[in-house]
């Protein structure tokens, strides 16, 4: 194993600096360069983010942490191989006797335990086994409450216990607890649950095409929308994305015309929505869409339109008499809605 001398030789190398040009940064000498790198002295405790920043490492990596994990890691993909999942227990605990912090050691504990608790056990066993991943998990959990593996595999394990509402309660503090709380809920709570799944998916799908910002994703959420699910009220704010894209693609083209048909068909758009009911139900042509309620989006599709026509990207249209009664007519409806 690599000594602290040779890591901090290995890393001035990858920087490509000289012991000389090393000394001069840190304001040392080369001999202690030297010295250190030779493991005959170590460097003072100041100078270990100094050292840290000069290799671009972190402080672990710096000390030999990254080191000490990649040999467990090694260690524990070796008693995989050799014994499966219960074989891995004992590495994983010494790794955490080391390494207390390591989240995936810490899950890969708790996940172990469950595993070993579903084997062929007696009641009693299996209730130890059982509980034991429950701590570790939560205990991973509490620490970090944004880690999504350590919490979707809480909810599991409570599963296991028939803590059903806990584990429900857990799902919907979970960033992405939707689908798993699918498969915990009954009846027509699930299915409504489901439907939630699905506008969820339909949702990100429509942003993620937006963001290509070509002309022809650009495209495909305009006729998914209208065409597919004719959903234009229920997705009418993603639309308005979609004509603001086209407007902003239009001017950096140089043009001009095309810029204002897009921000008309945003105005188009929130004239027929606007506080029109649009999200208060799933359209005809797709009864498996969740409505929005209670948030009624639909009230401020005049606020959202009067806010883009403030933006910079706008300037070049400005001056232009269409583009400033768009911009008064935005105003005096989002003051309407405001008084509303």
């Amino acid at each position: 194993m690599y000594t602290f001398g040779d890591r901090l030789r290995r890393l001035r190398l990858k920087s490509g600096l000289s012991q000389e040009a090393a000394a001069e940064r840190l304001q040392v000498s080369p001999q202690a360069v030297s010295k250190w790198e030779t493991d005959k002295c170590l460097p003072e405790l100041s100078l270990a983010l100094p050292l840290a920043r000069l290799y671009g490492v972190s402080a672990d990596e710096l000390l030999g942490s990254e080191d000490r994990r990649a040999y467990w890691e090694e260690q524990w993909q070796e008693a995989l191989r050799r014994g499966g999942e219960a074989a891995t227990l004992p590495v994983t605990e010494a790794a955490l006797k080391e390494l207390p912090k390591d989240w995936q050691f810490r899950y890969r504990q708790g996940c172990t335990e469950f595993i070993i608790a579903m084997t062929d056990k007696t009641k009693e066993e299996r209730e130890l086994w059982v509980a034991a991943a429950e701590k570790h998990l939560r205990a991973l959990y509490q620490d970090e409450p944004m880690n999504e593996s350590a919490g979707s595999m809480l909810v599991t394990v409570l599963m296991a216990l028939d803590r059903q509402q806990e584990a429900a309660e857990l799902c919907r503090s979970l960033p992405g607890g939707e689908r798993q709380l699918a498969s915990i809920l009954e009846g027509e709570e699930q299915k409504r649950q489901y439907r939630r799944v699905v506008t969820a998916s339909f949702r990100q799908l429509l942003v993620d095409l937006v963001s290509c910002e070509t002309p022809e994703a650009l495209e495909a959420v305009e006729r998914i929308v209208k065409d597919v699910l004719g959903a234009e009220g229920f997705y009418a704010d993603m639309l308005s994305l979609v004509y603001w894209k086209r407007a902003v693609n239009a001017l950096e083209a140089g043009q001009t015309e095309e810029a204002m048909l897009a921000l008309s068909s945003i105005r188009d758009l929130t004239e027929r929505w606007s506080g029109a009911g649009g999200f208060d139900a799933a359209p005809e042509a797709a009864p498996f869409l969740e409505p929005h309620a209670p948030l009624r989006m639909e009230e401020h599709l005049w606020n959202n339109f009067s806010s883009l026509l403030q933006s910079r990207v706008l300037d070049p249209l400005r001056e232009r008499p269409d583009f400033q009664a768009l911009l008064e007519e935005a105003k005096q409806e989002a003051e309407v809605g405001e008084e509303l």
